[in-house]
Order: C-alpha cells, then sequence, then structure tokens
C-alpha cells in the first residue's frame, strides 16, 4: 500500500533538493573556472571574471609544465611518500591494535588509556619539530612519514574490528601450533581486509593532501611534493617573491606564448587536485563504511 505523502513532507523535499543543488553549485563553478582558465588563452585568463567557456582552447600552459619537469618530479615524490606511508600506517596500526584487543593482554586498559589520550592532547608543533629535528630526519623523505604514520583512531577502529573476529579462529590455529606472528599474519589480517582497506583510503587521501609537514620539515631539501608545489605556485600570485617557483612564472611572462601566469597556476591545481578527485566518487562508499567499521564491538 503506497502511503500518501503530506504537503508539509513533498514541500521538505522541495526545499531539501535546491538546497543541496546550490551547495553543489558552490563547489562545482569555482572548480569548473579554474578548468576553464587553464586551457584559456592569454587575453581570455588575464580578465578579471567569472570562466565558465572559452573560445579558443589551448593547452599550452599545461605543454609548459610539462617541459620543465618540475611537476613530474613532485609527482614522484607525493607517490613515493603516499606508498611507502601507507604501508607503514596499516602495518604498524595493525600490530599495535592486535595486542590490546586481547583481554588477557596485561595493561590493556592502561595502554589503550595512552592511545586515548593523544586524541585530545598533543605536545605542540614546537616539541614536534624539536624531536624530528634531533632524530635528524628533516630533509628527508622519512620527516614526511614517520610523524604521521600511527593515529589513535586508525588503532581504535581497527582494535575494534579485531575484537569482532570470533576467538575460536585463534584458538584452533594455536592447536595446530601456530604463534601469535603466524596467527596475526595468516588469519588476522586475511579476515580484515574491510578495515584495512578503509585504512589504507584514509592514509592514501592524507598524504595526497598534506602540504604543511613538507613546508617545516623540508627547508633545504630538493624533495618536492605536489601541494608544496601548488602552495608555492599560488604562494607567488600574493607577490612573494624569490622563489623558483615564481622565477619560472616570470619565464613564462618573457617567452610570448599563448597564455598567462594565471593559466599555469590553475594548470598546477588541476593537475594536483585532479587525480584524487577522480578517484574519490569511486571510493566514497568505502569511506562512509570506515565511518561504521570497527564499531561492531566496542
Amino acid at each position: 500500500m503506497k502511503v500518501k505523502e503530506s504537503p508539509a513532507g513533498r514541500l521538505f523535499d522541495v526545499v531539501n533538493v535546491i538546497f543541496m543543488l546550490l551547495i553543489c553549485l558552490t563547489i562545482i563553478i569555482p572548480f569548473w573556472q579554474q578548468i576553464i582558465i587553464s586551457i584559456s588563452p592569454k587575453g581570455e585568463a588575464s580578465t578579471i571574471n567569472l570562466h565558465f567557456f572559452t573560445m579558443h582552447p589551448t593547452l599550452d600552459a599545461y605543454q609548459r609544465l610539462f617541459r620543465t619537469g618540475t611537476i613530474f618530479k613532485a609527482y614522484g615524490w607525493t607517490i613515493l611518500k603516499s606508498l611507502i606511508g601507507t604501508v607503514a600506517t596499516v602495518l604498524f596500526t595493525g600490530m599495535m591494535a592486535y595486542p590490546l584487543s586481547k583481554k588477557q593482554f596485561w595493561g590493556r586498559n592502561f595502554f589503550m588509556s595512552l592511545v586515548v589520550f593523544t586524541m585530545f592532547f598533543s605536545g605542540g608543533l614546537i616539541p614536534k619539530f624539536l624531536v624530528v629535528k634531533g632524530l635528524r630526519l628533516t630533509n628527508t623523505i622519512w620527516a614526511l612519514i614517520i610523524p604521521s604514520m600511527l593515529s589513535a583512531w586508525h588503532v581504535i577502529i581497527t582494535r575494534n574490528f579485531f575484537q569482532s573476529l570470533p576467538e575460536e579462529l585463534e584458538e584452533s590455529a594455536r592447536i595446530d601450533g601456530a604463534n601469535d606472528v603466524d596467527i596475526f599474519f595468516k588469519i588476522i589480517i586475511p579476515l580484515s581486509k574491510p578495515v584495512f582497506a578503509t585504512i589504507t583510503l584514509w592514509t592514501v587521501v592524507d598524504h595526497w593532501n598534506s602540504w604543511f609537514d613538507a613546508m617545516i620539515y623540508l627547508t633545504g631539501s630538493p624533495i618536492i611534493v605536489l601541494q608544496g608545489f601548488l602552495r608555492e605556485m599560488l604562494a607567488s600570485a600574493s607577490q612573494m617573491r624569490g622563489t623558483s617557483i615564481d622565477d619560472m612564472i616570470s619565464a613564462l611572462e618573457t617567452q610570448g606564448q599563448n597564455y598567462a601566469p594565471e593559466s599555469v597556476r590553475a594548470a598546477v591545481l588541476m593537475l594536483v587536485t585532479g587525480p584524487i578527485i577522480m578517484v574519490y566518487p569511486f571510493l566514497q562508499k568505502y569511506f562512509v563504511k570506515g565511518l561504521m567499521v570497527g564499531s561492531l564491538k566496542g
């Protein structure tokens, strides 16, 4: 039997759809404008107005970026950082969460309290920087990986997921002579693919979008990541002179090509954010699932 919807319910649906459309437009319009600016010729990109289309599209700005080679270097370091950082995060998160999920583990509540404590209190930026500097990690790729390798939130949801697994599996494995290491790598990890997949997605996105750690730890290093590259490009638009990125833009202006500095900056924005934006809609369901995974058992 079909339930007849009330006028108030229909009005709510209409208002809700209009509201959601407005939110979508506020997100899509700026992004679309940057796409158009990146393919606009010099005369159109330099004008200060909304750019919804261009009559003379050109890929000169992208071609120039590819010829410099800096973007490929930034891609390489970002992919390397994301790959190593994600593997390290998933491995060490699982190794830390597994003993904390066992009731017979001595001091489990104490160590779990320390993990939760870090979610609310931290030493701050300066002590963290001094620790990284004291370990001689500055100006190395490890400064972007080790400080963010473990997350209290990741440990909590992984621990809760481990607690939801049947204990009979481990007991039968011990009867067959398996030790804790064998059980963890041969039984727990294969059964924990949902939670590890979720953590992997979160970690990859975090590493891809991070820029602040590169800014404070890579002050005198040839290492450059995509978000740091994008930041320097956008900072040059605010009259921050003297950077290598700004020198590149100045060179572009003097070569008489059919693109403006605004097109180059928009092209960099597309190259930096494009891959993760194209992948994110296909992975959204795993992000939503990750909010629920691990909540089966407290």
